[in-house]
């Protein structure tokens, strides 16, 4: 997949594009300002609760964010970003805003997508098993 922009490169480069100071950039995050700068710094991880608003803001997928963070592999994304695309094609809507809806912890919501998401006939029991496997192990990876 190319060259993979490390988080605290994507978040500088996005800042600086913007035009925008550590702390603007932390208050539209709604995160500390001392969070933010330790995002950049590499010194700490975005907790899961933040990770679809990074996503958000700096304009990329969650798998793209994942990847990033060493949580997902090529592979990995490759196979998400085709089920992303064939679940807004189906579905009308991207499979992000869908699963934020959701109640619960990030895990939670991923795992509750999958369900409803296979229900839907969107995923095949397999893909949805594999999806939860891959969500859980990023679960015990940040833990």
């Amino acid at each position: 997949m190319g060259d993979v922009v490390r988080l605290s490169e994507r978040l500088k480069a996005t800042r600086d594009e913007r035009g925008l100071s550590q702390a603007q950039a932390a208050r539209e995050l709604d995160v500390a300002r001392t969070a933010y700068r330790l995002w950049e710094m590499e010194a700490a991880r975005p907790a899961p609760d933040r990770w679809r608003l990074l996503a958000r803001w700096l304009g990329v997928s969650m798998s793209t964010l994942l990847l990033a963070e060493g949580l997902m592999t090529d592979e990995e994304v490759a196979v998400s970003d085709e089920a992303e695309d064939r679940y807004e094609a189906a579905m009308g809507e991207t499979s992000d805003l869908v699963t934020e809806r959701e109640p619960g912890t990030f895990f939670e919501q991923g795992l509750s997508f999958l369900v409803k998401a296979q229900a839907q006939g969107v995923f095949s029991a397999k893909e949805a098993e594999q999806f939860a496997t891959l969500l859980l192990r990023i679960e015990r990876e940040v833990d």
